[in-house]
C-alpha cells in the first residue's frame, strides 16, 4: 500500500509517496541511523547497518539479497559509496576500505601528501563522484578531495568561506535591521557550528547543513556559496536540519530531525513539499538521518531512529 504524504493543495503538483521499508524474507530490517548508498546503473542499495557492524543490499524491489562484514571490523565504519561495478567503499576515520561487490577487501584507501592546512584531518562524511573521493570532517567543516588511490587533490575550508561571506554580507550598504541582526546571530553561532549533512553533486559541487545555523549550503566549483533555509516549526521551515542530498535536476534532499520531515527545494532553493511526519503509522519517521536517491527512478531512502530502519518514498514533481 502507497500513502500520499505532500501536504494537500500546497506547492504545486510535488507529492511523495510512502512505499515499504527496506526489507528481508522475515519483513522490515531494523537498524539505528543506518548510511546509505545507491548504485542507480545496478539498482542496488547498501546500506551500513553501524548498530550490528554489517552492510546489506538490496535490489530495486528493497529485497534483501547479501549481507556480510563480520570479518570487516565495521564498528568503527562511518559511512558507505558505491562505485563501479558494485565496488562499494567504506570509511572509517583516518582510512576508506574498497571491497568489491561480494564484500572482499580489495585495498585500503590511506589520504597522502597532505597539506598542513588539513593536517589533524578527521572524515566523518564520505561521497564518491567522478573518480574522487569526497571526505568531510564535520567539526572541522572542511572537505578533502582525494583521488581512488588516495593521493591528495584539494580541500576546503567551508567555515572560512561562509565567515568571509557573512563578513562581506555586514559591510554591504542598506542594510535592514533584521538582516543585519541575522548576519550578526549567524557570525557568533559560526564558531561553533559543524557540518551535520554532507553530499556532491554530479558537477561536484558540495552540498551541506548546520543544524545550529538552521540553514543548508551550496559550494560551486566556482566558489560561490548559497546559503537557504528559514527557521521555524511550520512547513518548509528548519528544525534541526541533518542529512542532506541532491537528484540529476538539482533538486535538494533536506532531513529535519526535529521536525522528523524530508523538505524538497528546487536548485533555485525554492520549496517544494516535504513528506514524513513524527508517528507510528508506516510513511511516518522518527528523527530521520541520511539520504540516498536511486537517480534512475527517483526513489527516495531515509534513515531513520529508533531501530525503524530505511524508509522508501517516490517524488513525483510536476513537468509541466
Amino acid at each position: 500500500m502507497a500513502f500520499l504524504l505532500s501536504p494537500a493543495g500546497a506547492f504545486g503538483e510535488t507529492k511523495a509517496t510512502y512505499m515499504y521499508k527496506l526489507s528481508d524474507f522475515s519483513g522490515e530490517v531494523p537498524s539505528l541511523l543506518a548510511r546509505v548508498a545507491v548504485n542507480s546503473e545496478l539498482g542496488e542499495v547498501y546500506a551500513l547497518n553501524r548498530g550490528d557492524a554489517i552492510i546489506q543490499i538490496y535490489n530495486q524491489e528493497a529485497m534483501q539479497i547479501f549481507g556480510f562484514g563480520e570479518e570487516l571490523g565495521l564498528s568503527s565504519a562511518l559511512d558507505i559509496a558505491s562505485g563501479q561495478n558494485g565496488d562499494i567503499y567504506v570509511l572509517h576515520t583516518n582510512r576508506v576500505l574498497h571491497l568489491d561487490y561480494k564484500g572482499t577487501p580489495l585495498k585500503e584507501i590511506v589520504p597522502s601528501d597532505l597539506p598542513e592546512a588539513v593536517r589533524g584531518f578527521r572524515a566523518e562524511f564520505m561521497a564518491l563522484q567522478q573518480d574522487k573521493l569526497f571526505l568531510a570532517d564535520g567539526e572541522a567543516m572542511k572537505v578533502l578531495v582525494l583521488s581512488l588511490d588516495g593521493k591528495y587533490l584539494n580541500h576546503y575550508d567551508l567555515r572560512a568561506v561562509l565567515e568571509e561571506q557573512i563578513r562581506a554580507g555586514l559591510h554591504q550598504k542598506d542594510l535592514r535591521p533584521s538582516q543585519e541582526r541575522k548576519l550578526q546571530d549567524d557570525l557568533k553561532a559560526l564558531s561553533s557550528a559543524e557540518m551535520n549533512g554532507f553530499a556532491v553533486g554530479s558537477n561536484e559541487e558540495i552540498y551541506f547543513t548546520a543544524a545550529t545555523l538552521f540553514s543548508a549550503f551550496r559550494y560551486s566549483a566556482d566558489g560561490q556559496l548559497d546559503q537557504f533555509g528559514v527557521a521555524g516549526g511550520a512547513v518548509g521551515k528548519f528544525g534541526v536540519v541533518s542529512g542532506i542530498e541532491t537528484d540529476p535536476s538539482g533538486n535538494i534532499y533536506v532531513s529535519d530531525r526535529l521536525r522528523c520531515v524530508v523538505l524538497v527545494f528546487d536548485k533555485d532553493f525554492q520549496f517544494l513539499t516535504e513528506f514524513g511526519y513524527r508517528g507510528a503509522a508506516p510513511q511516518n519517521l522518527i528523527v530521520p538521518d541520511d539520504i540516498a536517491i536511486n537517480s534512475q527512478n527517483g526513489t527516495v531512502y531515509v534513515s531513520q531512529a529508533a531501530n525503524l530502519g530505511v524508509s522508501v518514498y517516490k517524488v513525483h514533481f510536476d513537468t509541466n
